[in-house]
């Protein structure tokens, strides 16, 4: 493996070590309030194992290069997501995995003709292109919200 392409994978393991399917099953403490978010969840947990695998491919495929690989971090704006539902959560995790998948994409492209280091990167995609199609087919299967009670409209002492 080249040099260039030795410092792409970096950036990908990056990128996909800071994901937002990862902070949501590690760090945010989703409600679990009923059985939908309880199946969401399992899909969240799902969908996190299959990034750490992903992950263990990059860093196996990094293995013998001396690099140092960082912590990882999250962005600091996840931290609004942290102690809601599971369900409420699927809308978010859509279009933040969707803007990850983008990301990937483009360090994908620059990898384009490189080998394996350019078919372990379409891989990670392609799984995660799975997962958001499934989290689209979940957020269809979403319960109606319970319509809210009828507000009680008496007479303020303060009108009269």
């Amino acid at each position: 493996m080249t040099e260039p392409e030795s410092a792409l994978l970096e950036k990908v393991l990056q990128v996909e070590r800071s994901s937002f399917i990862r902070y949501v099953v590690e760090g945010s403490e989703p409600e679990l309030r009923d059985e939908f978010d309880r199946r969401v969840f399992a899909f969240y947990e799902d969908w996190s194992r299959e990034s750490a695998r992903s992950q263990e491919a990059l860093i196996s495929a990094l293995e013998g290069k001396d690099e140092s690989l960082g912590a990882p971090s999250f962005a600091l704006e996840f931290s609004q997501f942290n102690y809601l539902g599971a369900g409420y959560l699927l809308h978010a995790v859509i279009s933040r995995m969707g803007e990850h998948v983008r990301a990937l994409e483009g360090l994908g492209r620059s990898l384009e003709g490189s080998g394996s280091a350019g078919e372990l990167v379409s891989a990670i995609i392609e799984r995660h292109e799975i997962f958001l199609k499934e989290a689209r087919k979940l957020d269809t299967e979403r319960p109606p919200h319970p319509p809210k009670p009828p507000r009680i409209k008496g007479t303020s002492a303060s009108r009269w």
